[in-house]
């Protein structure tokens, strides 16, 4: 029984963990020309995908029972009338900005970000078949080390990349490449010169993100995500994810002074 688990655990963590892997870069790439706002809307999109994904997987569309399905609809609704108001000012002096001014149009920024979605979205319904099956400590430790092996392979191979004077790969991958050279140097130098905790320096700023990140939302996040969906199923798993906005208005609210306009509160 314990050589089975293992093999869960393993193969579960390797499956899960790409996941999360392929999400986050792609969404940290989309990030790089799509606003947060439309990301954050975009990605909730996985509202309506992780029950569409669980009804298919079982091969029935009635799988889903209808209140869920209620459910899902009115939630990714609020979290399009939040994503309505405008924290830049383009609204009216109510806060309202008008519904006319929302785009719709597809970028590539925006495609990576779907693609993001549905990976967030395989996650949340294979680990509804994982959870159960093994221990949330287990299965946290195993996800967050396919992660860890899969983001030091791609850093060194941007590293390379970035290090060639030219390459066949699409710009923004060489971009990328390159911006990971010069942080590189760039903590190679302030190391050399002591000057990593000096106010002129980032680092320190880094080094607190990176911890906070890895600590909280990530490790305790997976930890939580997969204690938590042992016990409940994926598609009510992810209704309570989109709560997500109302602690991000919260927390943006007490520790930014960012305040959310009239669309906000009703969405």
């Amino acid at each position: 029984i314990e050589e089975e688990n293992n093999r869960i655990t393993t193969r579960g963590g390797w499956e899960l963990g790409s996941y999360l892997f392929i999400g986050n870069g792609l969404q940290v790439v989309g990030l790089q020309t799509v606003p947060a706002d439309r990301a954050a809307f975009l990605v909730q999109l996985t509202t309506v995908i992780v029950p569409l994904l669980s009804a298919f997987a079982a091969g029935n569309l009635s799988a889903i029972p209808l209140q869920t399905w209620a459910a899902c609809i009115i939630a990714f609704s609020g979290v399009v009338i939040m994503g309505a108001h405008d924290s830049g000012g383009a609204g009216d002096q109510t806060g309202l900005l008008p519904l006319s001014s929302l785009e719709f149009n597809v970028s590539q920024g925006d495609a990576l970000i779907l693609l993001a979605a549905i990976a967030y979205s395989m996650h949340v319904v294979r680990l509804g078949e994982y959870a159960p099956r093994t221990t949330a400590i287990k299965l946290a430790a195993s996800k967050a080390t396919t992660e860890a092996f899969l983001s030091i392979a791609l850093v060194a191979t941007l590293f390379f990349v970035g290090g060639s004077a030219q390459s066949p790969l699409p710009e923004f991958v060489n971009k990328i490449g390159h911006e990971v050279v010069e942080y590189y140097n760039a903590i190679s130098s302030a190391v050399m010169n002591g000057s990593v905790l000096s106010s002129e320096s980032s680092l320190g700023v880094s080094a607190a993100a990176i911890l906070w990140t890895g600590w909280i939302t990530c490790a305790y996040t997976i930890f939580a995500q997969s204690f938590g969906q042992g016990r409940v199923n994926p598609t009510d798993s992810n209704l309570i994810y989109t709560t997500q906005p109302l602690f991000s208005s919260l927390f943006a609210y007490f520790l930014l002074g960012e305040v959310l306009g009239v669309y906000g509160y009703i969405g």
